[in-house]
């Protein structure tokens, strides 16, 4: 079960998912939904000016998903599906600790040809209990440490994983 609770004084969206946790984010992104498609493991969000995304998906953990070569290809299959057009061009990755587990960091570049889009992107791949968990930001600003994923990334710190 997805639920999301909006705490107006303090400008602000709590998206809570059974068994994963909640994150908390500023009430001016919204849900980015396309019809048709389903959204019972991708949760994806979006606010404009610029444009900045993220999205939590979550499937069954097996042994062999926490590779670059499987999450850059999980990735690349989501975006594909979800964000038509994108591309996608992994620069770095690293292994490191997130809320106390050890989590697969992978970050690059994607552009989308068809609406002249480009930017970059980073997401975090981690097992929690029988689950896979992938949390990716984006943004069509070119800076990696530019102002929109310094915001992403705080969006990202919110997360609190259930037990």
């Amino acid at each position: 079960m997805i639920s999301i609770a909006l705490d107006l004084s303090n400008k602000q969206k709590k998206t809570s998912i059974d068994y994963i946790g909640s994150v908390t984010f500023p009430t001016g992104y919204i849900e980015h939904l396309i019809k048709g498609l389903d959204y019972t493991s991708f949760l994806p969000f979006i606010m404009n000016k610029p444009s900045r995304q993220f999205f939590i998906y979550w499937q069954p953990y097996v042994k062999s998903s926490l590779s670059l070569e499987y999450l850059s290809d999980l990735r690349s299959r989501l975006v594909h599906k979800y964000y038509v057009g994108d591309l996608m061009r992994v620069i770095d990755l690293k292994i490191d600790d997130f809320r106390d587990k050890e989590v697969y960091l992978f970050s690059g570049i994607w552009e989308n040809e068809k609406f002249k889009l480009k930017g970059v992107f980073e997401t975090i791949a981690f097992k929690h209990n029988d689950f896979l968990v992938l949390f990716d930001i984006s943004t069509t600003e070119k800076d990696p440490n530019g102002k929109a994923m310094k915001e992403l990334r705080n969006i990202r710190s919110t997360l609190e994983i259930k037990n």
